[in-house]
């Protein structure tokens, strides 16, 4: 991936969490599933807290790397 805006990122992981379970997802970031919803919608700011919460639920790892270049 070149390049990606936070609000695909955020698209891309409520995805992810309506395959697993978007409830379940939700239940274990301590949000409700239609907050949960509404963050990660694309409309909203998507903030590391979150990302992190979302990422931790999922068991998925968030990696950064320095661009090359």
């Amino acid at each position: 991936m070149d390049s990606c805006d936070e609000a695909s990122v955020a698209r891309a992981l409520l995805l992810v969490a309506e395959v697993d379970g978007l409830d379940a997802v939700a239940n274990e970031c301590r949000l409700s599933a239609a907050t949960l919803r509404r963050q990660l919608s694309g409309s909203f700011p998507l903030y590391l807290g979150t990302l992190l919460l979302v990422t931790r639920a999922l068991e998925l790892q968030l990696r950064v790397e320095a661009a090359a270049g």
